[in-house]
């Protein structure tokens, strides 16, 4: 028996339609594997993209169902990073500024002394009294000074203060902080004028030996004598001429006025024409004459107020047989009675001005006013030669306004007639 693909039926189907039948069949199950594959795809694009959505609408820190671990890890990144960014808004950083130095405090300016046993004085001038030494090389803290800064006020180891010749030490850390004091009665205290001693804060004596105590003190506290030291050179003032009482008395006088001047208060203008010595006050109200032509003298002028109101100095010309002729006068207001300075041998006087406690510094000559010596005078009428530096009172022409113009530091050295202008 053939076998079946040599019978007629096999070869046919073999041979005829087995080929086409085979081949259908082939291709049929090549389409459905490829269609399989395509539809495996198409699966897995869509999951991809619906897994995408849902991380995309998930609120920061939701989980993501069925996400990859990859996408929960780059979750979590990003809503570490978005709280990281809300708490830094949130809670700014605090950048920490550093703080400014510290600037010290100047160093205390302080006298040292030069010499051994520096003198310390109650006045800035070595006219006034000793009340006590600074031991060479010692020193002490510097709160005031003069207004050429020549004389050093310093702080006392009591408590005190007292005057240091610049010339005698070596001032240290100085500059214009320190104040310049104006120097009243209550902090000068004049050996010539027979004032009162010290105040009891000055101590009599320094020790010897052993540092010096430096302190801080405030500058002194003082009571001024009335109108003096008087307001700055721009303060408001008014002038003498421009008074009613001053328009009233120069139309009843026969020469033309030599001087007018303000008391310290305001309250009396003198005056002087070489006849008489007028005083009155601004309103013209009343007169009162002073002083007259005698005899025995001619007036030439000069009436200057002392710094307390209470004296009158005035220049006059002795009559007769004298050389110089030239002379000061005081006149005392509280009871109206009339002194004379004395004069040096053979010599005149003239240029009165008072200083700032109430003395007067004059100049003495023999031929010319330019070739004499100044004098320091008190109220008393005795005099010796000026020495140091003195605090001046206002000038004859800072009188004529009131409030008078400010007076100034003298140094004796400075020239003859030097103290007499501003």
């Amino acid at each position: 028996m053939d076998p079946f693909w040599k019978t007629k039926t096999g070869r046919v189907f073999i041979g005829g339609c087995g080929t086409q039948i085979g081949l259908f069949f082939s291709l049929a199950g090549l389409a459905v594997i490829v269609l399989f594959c395509a539809l495996c795809g198409l699966v897995n694009v869509l999951s991809l993209n619906l897994a995408q959505e849902t991380v995309a609408l998930a609120p920061p820190g939701a989980p993501v169902e069925g996400a990859p671990p990859e996408v929960d890890l780059l979750q979590e990144q990003v809503d570490y990073l978005i709280g990281r960014v809300q708490y830094l808004r949130d809670n700014p950083p605090v950048i920490p500024v550093p703080s400014a130095t510290p600037v010290p405090p100047p160093p205390q300016p302080l006298a040292v002394a030069s010499q051994s046993a520096v003198n310390l004085r109650a006045g800035p001038g070595v006219n006034y009294s000793r009340i006590g030494r600074l031991p060479l090389g010692e020193s002490l803290e510097i709160v005031g000074r003069n207004s050429n800064s020549s004389w050093w006020l310093v702080a006392t180891p009591g408590g005190g203060v007292a005057w240091l010749s610049a010339m005698v030490v070596a001032a240290t850390n100085v500059d214009d902080r320190i104040p310049v004091l104006s120097i009243p009665a209550l902090l000068v205290q004049p050996v010539a004028s027979g004032g009162p001693a010290p105040p009891a804060s000055f101590p009599t004596n320094l020790p010897a030996t052993g540092p010096a105590i430096s302190q801080t003190v405030p500058a002194p506290v003082v009571v001024l004598p009335p109108g003096t030291p008087t307001p700055a050179a721009n303060a408001s003032r008014r002038f003498v001429q421009d008074t009613m009482g001053y328009k009233q008395v120069i139309r009843r006088m026969m020469l033309p006025t030599v001087s007018e001047s303000f008391s310290p208060q305001g309250d009396q203008i003198a005056i002087t024409e070489r006849l008489k010595l007028y005083l009155i006050p601004p309103d013209g109200t009343s007169s009162r004459i002073l002083l007259e032509d005698d005899d025995t003298i001619d007036l030439v002028g000069g009436a200057v107020w002392s710094p307390d109101g209470q004296t009158l100095a005035f220049v006059a010309n002795q009559t007769g047989d004298c050389q110089p002729c030239r002379i000061v006068g005081l006149v005392h207001l509280s009871d109206g009675t009339t002194s004379y300075l004395q004069q040096p041998p053979e010599s005149g006087l003239d240029l009165p001005r008072w200083t700032q406690d109430g003395r007067l510094l004059v100049t003495a000559f023999r031929q010319q006013l330019a070739d004499g010596r100044v004098y320091i005078y008190d109220t008393g009428g005795q005099g010796e030669p000026a020495t140091g530096v003195y605090i001046l009172s206002s000038s004859h022409d800072g009188q004529k306004w009131f409030p008078w113009l400010p007076g100034k530091a003298w140094q004796v050295n400075e020239g003859v007639d030097d103290y007499y202008r501003d």
